[in-house]
């Protein structure tokens, strides 16, 4: 049976790749295509995408993915931002675009597993199978894979799991020209890239508003609440005798909530939009888990407790810094995640 590899043109995938040829497997590259502003898939990722195919010797199909990209990515997106949130489109779209797409098109050539340059690991328990820790924990990805279903994991391959990122691209110079694998690393907001980001935003829904601290007196103006996130520094536009933090959002009121660094520190908060993985029920009503509240965060040890069908409680046993409305709380026990959800 063949094996589906998701092609970004990058080192991690095109090495990904390489290593599945290398144990014989019948590898079948695959690009989507995002979006004409993403950063994973512009013209000279898919080129370098197809070259790598080429001089591996194996298929590649390019995939159109822009309307579903559109509608279930950037429309959240937005409605997300809108609402005062921080969100983080890549967690959603792992699930539902990447992984449905490959899917989908293993289905169509008759492929029975999919495979991505991802740095995590898959483990099978008597629970099901797990997603768990890389073993280079710098470039571990799992926080951003949690919510791939039962069905996803139990058909992906992670051929990189045990690698470190050094050792990747070593192995890469092995199989590879530089020229056909040189690519910066993939960033967040693939459709809102460098400079480009603000820019877009302001230009959607940038709407300028009131700066106030948190007993609602007035310090100065901002230029958009998407502009700023919780725990952020510098650029708010208002000084004091202290340093100040965006420490809330006030969608409805369209202001920005400023305050000290101990502000920020939460040591309880809620979840939603739940995606378990491997917990010992379907529906648990309460656990101690390991947190993390945002990409390469320490985890910090929490008990769970539900609080309606799809929301629980979090309570830390250490405070946190910014733990941020939009972005996803990921639970772990030792390198296993058991799941996760959408900060509220």
């Amino acid at each position: 049976m063949s094996i589906v590899v998701g092609m970004s043109g990058g080192v991690d995938s095109a090495t990904a790749a390489a290593l599945l040829k290398e144990l014989g497997e019948d590898v079948v590259g695959v690009t989507l295509f995002f979006s004409p502003t993403s950063s994973c898939c512009d013209l000279a990722a898919t080129a370098r995408a197809r070259a790598q195919c080429e001089y591996l010797g194996i298929r590649w199909h390019h995939v159109d993915v822009r309307e579903a990209f559109e509608q279930e990515i950037v429309e959240r997106f937005w409605t997300q931002t809108l609402s005062g949130e921080t969100p983080n489109p890549c967690v959603w779209c792992n699930e539902v675009i990447k992984w449905r797409s490959l899917l989908s098109v293993a289905a169509a050539i008759g492929a029975d597993r999919v495979a991505t340059g991802h740095y995590a690991r898959i483990e099978r328990s008597a629970r099901g199978v797990r997603l768990c820790r890389a073993s280079d924990r710098a470039k571990d990805q799992t926080y951003f894979l949690y919510r791939l279903t039962e069905e996803q994991r139990s058909r992906t391959v992670f051929p990189l799991a045990g690698m470190t990122k050094q050792q990747t691209v070593d192995r890469s110079a092995e199989f590879f020209p530089a020229a056909v694998t040189a690519k910066r690393e993939s960033q967040d907001l693939c459709f809102l890239t460098g400079g480009l980001r603000n820019g877009v935003l302001a230009r959607h829904i940038a709407v300028p508003g009131e700066v106030v601290d948190k007993q609602g007196n007035v310090l100065g103006c901002h230029d958009g609440l998407a502009l700023h996130t919780i725990g952020q520094r510098s650029g708010i536009g208002v000084s004091a005798s202290h340093p100040l933090y965006v420490v809330g959002k006030d969608a409805r009121a369209n202001r920005l909530v400023v305050g000290r660094r101990d502000d920020c520190m939460f040591s309880s908060f809620r979840v939603h939009s739940l995606q378990w993985s491997d917990l010992p029920t379907a529906t648990p009503t309460e656990f101690d888990a390991d947190v993390v509240v945002r990409y390469r965060a320490a985890p910090v040890r929490a008990h769970v407790t539900r609080i309606a069908p799809d929301m629980m409680t979090v309570d830390l046993m250490v405070s946190v810094f910014a733990a941020t409305p939009g972005q996803s709380a990921v639970f772990y026990e030792n390198d296993a995640i058991l799941g996760g959800g959408i900060i509220v």
